[in-house]
């Protein structure tokens, strides 16, 4: 079996359910060693002048994040590596992966993640609203405890977490 970790828009499962393959199983996770940030230029995804980052995950030793690992008996990555063009699948060490209270891992032969390109890397953008409210409606639905580390996990293009992102923009909503 081969798991495909997630941790933006396809945290949301009406999102990734729009993709052909079905999983075998959707595990909520917390992954060691990456950073969750919004400072990703979008391939085809519209935001607006500044608002229009969308999220990558950087290899970081000091930090952690949450995500949803979707695991498959088969895969054909041809459409999602279309869907992700922006970034390069890579492989990560099973041992990085712990799951949820209540939750476990089937055995995995393989896990990748998709880590952003260079080229598409942005330190002045901030959040694209409408996909910002895909994940956090995506976080929302694994429950409290993954939606507050979702919130606390995740970076915005000037350091600040989500939370403190979302606390002070009153125009959010959130």
């Amino acid at each position: 079996m081969l798991g495909i970790i997630t941790y933006g828009s396809l945290i949301n499962t009406q999102e990734a359910g729009q993709q052909q393959e079905h999983p075998a199983h959707i595990i909520p996770i917390k992954l060691e060693n990456f950073k969750r940030s919004f400072n990703q230029r979008p391939t085809w995804r519209k935001g607006t002048g500044e608002h229009s980052a969308v999220l990558n995950v950087e290899t970081s030793a000091q930090y952690w994040l949450n995500a949803v690992c979707y695991c498959y008996t088969d895969f054909d990555f041809t459409t999602l590596d279309n869907r992700e063009r922006g970034y390069s699948r890579t492989a990560v060490q099973p041992d990085k992966i712990s799951c949820y209270q209540g939750h476990n891992l089937p055995e995995l032969e393989k896990v990748s993640i998709y880590l952003g390109k260079t080229e598409y890397l942005s330190n002045t953008l901030l959040p694209n609203p409408d996909y910002l409210d895909i994940c956090l409606r995506g976080a929302k639905n694994w429950g409290e405890d993954f939606y507050c580390d979702f919130l606390n996990t995740t970076h915005i293009n000037n350091g600040i977490s989500l939370h403190e992102y979302l606390q002070s923009s009153a125009e959010t909503g959130y």
